[in-house]
């Protein structure tokens, strides 16, 4: 776990998911590396300068459970799960308050890392804490992104959604672009084929160096 933390920035993992396209399989329970999807990010949100790391549950939430079994963080359930993503994102910052900062991290996308995390949060603290930051490259916004604790009540009393992706459009004032083409921020496992393709590149950037 790295030990220099970024005081009241948390990390809120989004696991409460139907699904959908990846039926009957949960898409969070496949295996990247010998460990469940979910566990797998969990674990990378921890090592990462995030001060405290929270997983919202929701769709099939016992078995997300038991995948990230002991690792320290926090589960918050949301009975709403079905509505919108939005309903785990407002469940993740209620959980946490008094955060100056949080880290919306979708659950499907398995090439990022500590060190990406830890990118983005740095950003957040260089703009004054004040603005959203969002990785975003010519044509495509990415994940996951950083908001504002003042944004709180903005949330709940204009309904601002940080989780789509029209934030850049509406929101212009609001938000920092991280720019970035690097494949972690845009490529989530929704399909049977993306898993595909995500299992081959996880397995190329984490294969043995030969020994001579």
């Amino acid at each position: 776990m790295n030990s220099d933390k970024i005081d009241g920035v948390v990390a809120i993992i989004l696991a409460a998911g139907l699904s959908t396209r990846m039926a009957p399989q949960n898409k969070l329970l496949l295996d990247f590396g010998g460990e469940p999807l979910v566990r797998r990010l969990t674990r990378e949100a921890l090592d990462s300068k995030a001060a405290q790391t929270f997983v919202v549950v929701g769709h099939d939430r016992w078995n997300v459970r038991k995948a990230i079994g002991d690792l320290a963080a926090v589960i918050v359930e949301n009975p709403d799960y079905t509505e919108s993503q939005m309903t785990s994102v407002r469940a993740g910052v209620l959980a946490a308050p008094e955060a100056k900062g949080y880290l919306i991290i979708p659950g499907d996308m398995p090439l990022l890392t500590a060190a990406d995390f830890d990118r983005l949060t740095a950003r957040f603290e260089e703009l004054g804490a004040e603005k959203a930051v969002v990785p975003f490259d010519e044509t495509e916004r990415g994940n996951p992104i950083v908001i504002p604790g003042w944004s709180r009540e903005e949330m709940y009393r204009r309904g601002i959604n940080f989780g789509c992706r029209n934030l850049l459009i509406n929101y212009p004032e609001l938000v920092s672009p991280l720019k970035t083409a690097e494949p972690q921020f845009f490529q989530d496992c929704d399909t049977p084929e993306a898993y595909r393709d995500l299992l081959e590149l996880f397995q190329a950037k984490h294969r043995p160096a030969r020994s001579a």
